[in-house]
């Protein structure tokens, strides 16, 4: 009688196999995990954004200084960041993916995705940085709206 030794070519194509579905799976789940990680990184710049937004109103109106908020329109929203967004573009427009940028002259913050598919295919997210005007025309506010 022969022992067998080691394993047969069917045992090891059938491992193969396993580990091969097993990585298939894991990657997926990998890439999903990813566009997830991208969507809360947007959300949460955007959220600080308004956050700091209405912490400077807030600022101002404590100290009664409610004729200073116009200065608040003026600036870049990304000024109420602690600190940048990583690959923030000086210029007008994101120019690479995972880039953000803001347009002063269309008043618009922008970002590129590195994912597309975990914002629905967008290609670029914008945002209008706006004014809210009383009957008087004085800006009583400032809010950050979403454009697509």
């Amino acid at each position: 009688m022969k022992h067998q030794r080691g394993v047969s070519k069917l045992e090891f194509a059938v491992v193969v196999a396993i580990l091969g579905i097993l990585a298939a799976m894991l990657l997926t789940r990998l890439n999903a995990i990813e566009a997830d990680l991208e969507r809360i990184e947007v959300d949460l710049t955007v959220r600080h954004i308004r956050a700091g937004i209405q912490a400077a109103i807030g600022e101002h109106i404590m100290r009664g200084e409610e004729y200073r908020i116009a200065e608040i329109a003026q600036a870049s929203p990304i000024d109420f960041l602690g600190e940048q967004p990583r690959r923030f573009n000086e210029g007008l427009t994101a120019d690479v993916a995972g880039q953000w940028a803001y347009n002063p002259n269309r008043r618009e913050l922008s970002y590129l995705p590195r994912i597309p598919s975990a914002f629905g295919g967008a290609d670029e997210l914008r945002w209008r940085y706006e004014s809210q005007l009383d009957r008087l025309g004085k800006t009583v506010g400032i809010r950050l709206v979403k454009l697509n």
